[in-house]
């Protein structure tokens, strides 16, 4: 396994978050340092999805403060303490520093794999054509789809798309990668080589934050698994504690539900 460090990549500080009238996060606080691999579980509804949502700032929190790399992400305080969202153009930039995968690719579908993976690299970084394609190559290949290049979204099985999905995250060069049940839309059948491409991410010391309910996945790869329910973080620890010897009954009464 990598080196993990102490150094703190992800800080989330108290995060409330609501919809309307209701609350779905209630003040989860979580760290995470450099080549750490954490998965979040919980039932449906838990909050997991909202929670790195609002890390990659795609969901607004109502109070709370969230860091990357030491920086605060996304709000700027006001002089009562009230939180003021940051200029788009300087939350876009923040947004570089973590990668996101979602449950559905969203890869644009008048573009070939290849283009997909070089879209941002170019237009947002400003990388050169030629560089991007190479580095793009690369990523095609580390994630087993070197032949597929010139494939179209639409003909591609769903993990070879969610592959796709995770080379073009990957060519912005992310401090860490987050993923929103990225097997979940998955036919069984393929869910086994996403979970192989991400496997391969946390052994070359790459930080993540997943959300999944592969739960033979984060037994084996997670270095720490957190639980929510209902919005709140009610039990964390490694893999081995938390399938085995769950302190929290709801965490009993979920393990005894999926396990």
């Amino acid at each position: 396994m990598a080196h993990k460090s102490e150094e703190l990549i992800i800080e989330a500080e108290d995060l409330h978050k609501s919809f309307g009238e209701l609350q779905i996060l209630k003040g989860i606080c979580l760290q995470v340092r450099r080549g750490e691999v954490v998965v979040l579980i919980g039932a449906s509804g838990s909050g997991k999805t909202t929670f790195i949502r609002c890390l990659n700032l795609l969901e607004e929190i109502q109070s709370g403060r969230i860091r990357v790399n030491g920086r605060a992400m996304g709000y700027r305080e006001r002089a009562d303490g009230s939180l003021v969202r940051d200029s788009e153009r300087n939350i876009a930039r923040q947004r570089r520093d973590i990668g996101m995968v979602f449950q559905r690719f969203n890869l644009f579908p008048h573009m070939t794999a290849l283009e997909n993976i070089i879209e941002a690299p170019i237009q947002v970084l400003g990388v050169p054509r030629k560089d991007a394609l190479e580095q793009a190559r690369a990523l095609l290949a580390r994630v087993g789809l070197a032949d597929k290049a010139g494939h179209y979204p639409s003909m591609l099985s769903g993990g070879q798309q969610q592959r796709v999905a995770i080379a073009r995250a990957l060519a912005m060069k992310p401090l860490a990668m987050l993923f929103d049940e990225p097997t979940s839309a998955l036919d069984p059948e393929t869910v086994g080589e996403v979970l192989q491409v991400m496997k391969q991410l946390a052994e070359e010391g790459m930080t993540m934050v997943v959300v999944t309910h592969e739960m033979g996945f984060a037994r084996e790869v997670a270095d720490r698994v957190v639980v929510l329910d209902q919005g709140e973080l009610i039990e964390q620890g490694p893999p081995e504690q938390i399938f085995s010897r769950p302190s929290h009954p709801r965490t009993q009464a979920f393990l005894s539900r999926v396990l």
